[in-house]
């Protein structure tokens, strides 16, 4: 077995690896569909390693060169889908057989210049929009987006490199030293970890965002809440500003859940969150407490601002129609206010304004109340 095989064999193991590797995760729904174009983008890599192990001429040669331009085209394809957009299929593939017939033809004819200037071309048709897609057109990009984008742009410079270097030391780069043993190993390797890892940062987000928001609103459970004002809260502490912190507890939620049911209960409690978050301003912050209680946190705000940030709470859930609920019931809320002064400890606070939530159900609930100096 020669040295070259042995190279080739070596990454065909690896690229095995990055494949079985990849059936392991767990796409998040919307990239379900991705994750199959990058496990057939590696197989195909595979197999063209596979066939170049093999004394590279004839059917072998031509079988490699056409495995990796398969290679490149389903990475396109797997970028556009992992970006959220449609896979330009009408592109993709007639510009991969474009790539694997004239890499193989001129290659097989032993024009290896023309070949290598050729993949340079088909390099920046299939491999630039990757590096758009991770780069510009993902959402929320990981920073294994990043880094993928990044080994895209080396992609493209390598291949430029090489044109440049066989305009002016062609014998140097033909030695084939250079090409098969120092970059593509490093590509490959490369894209198959950043996508692997970008996927296990999403799953790891979706978990992080599961643990701190409520499944059935979307809002901040309370945890969120105290995750998302912490730095708030000690800036405001700093600069001895004032803020409000309102308990709110959907009144009479029992008599609901009795009349229309759970599932009918659920869709209630979604409406009132999604009419109450309607009211706040964009620097408030909105959580589920539990049940049918939920916590408001109002930076920047005193006694004054608070009494008419609950007023239109209150006003916005009475407003609130439902059909499930009929013509004769309507909605209100009760509302216990405490305002952060010299005081800054949240458990304190949150204390204060349960305590004073309670005063508002005792006293006729659908009103306001304010927490007292004591409790």
């Amino acid at each position: 077995m020669t040295s070259e095989q042995l190279y080739c064999f070596a990454m065909i193991q690896v690229l095995l690896v990055f494949l079985l590797a990849s059936f392991r995760l767990r796409a998040t729904d919307q990239n379900s569909k991705a994750l199959p174009l990058l496990q057939a983008a590696i197989a195909a890599e595979l197999l063209s390693w596979l066939f170049y192990f093999w004394p590279a001429y004839g059917l072998s040669l031509v079988l490699s060169l056409s495995f990796s331009a398969l290679n490149m085209s389903l990475l396109t394809a797997f970028c556009f889908k992992r970006a959220g957009r449609a896979v330009p299929w009408l592109w993709i593939v007639p510009v991969g057989l474009a790539l694997a017939f004239s890499y193989s033809y001129f290659s097989y004819h032993q024009q290896q210049n023309v070949s290598l200037h050729l993949m340079t071309l088909f390099a920046f048709l299939l491999i630039g929009p990757c590096f758009w897609c991770f780069r510009y057109l993902k959402p929320n990009p990981t920073l294994s987006d990043l880094m993928m984008a990044a080994v895209f742009v080396a992609w493209l410079l390598i291949c430029l490199l090489r044109s440049f270097m066989l305009l002016v030391a062609p014998e140097w780069l033909l030695s084939g030293l250079l090409i098969s043993q120092s970059f593509w190993p490093a590509v490959s390797a490369g894209y198959c970890i950043f996508a692997l890892t970008g996927y296990m940062e999403e799953t790891q987000q979706k978990f992080k965002n599961e643990a701190l928001h409520d499944p059935l609103t979307g809002l901040l459970n309370r945890r969120g809440l105290v995750n998302a004002i912490q730095g708030c809260l000690a800036y405001l502490q700093r600069q001895q500003h004032s803020a409000a912190l309102f308990m709110i507890d959907l009144d009479h939620f029992k008599q609901i859940n009795d009349k229309i049911g759970h599932e009918g209960g659920d869709e209630v409690l979604i409406a009132v969150a999604a009419v109450l978050q309607k009211e706040l301003r964009q620097s408030d912050v909105l959580a589920r407490y539990g049940g049918e209680e939920f916590i408001v946190f109002l930076p920047q705000t005193d006694s004054d601002s608070a009494q008419l940030a609950a007023e239109r709470l209150l006003l916005a859930v009475r407003h609130l129609q439902l059909p499930q609920l009929g013509s004769q019931n309507s909605l209100s809320i009760s509302v216990g206010i405490t305002v952060f002064n010299a005081d800054f400890d949240f458990d304190c606070q949150l204390r204060r304004a349960d305590h004073a939530l309670y005063q508002a159900k005792a006293r006729g609930r659908d009103r306001i109340e304010f927490a007292t100096d004591t409790l």
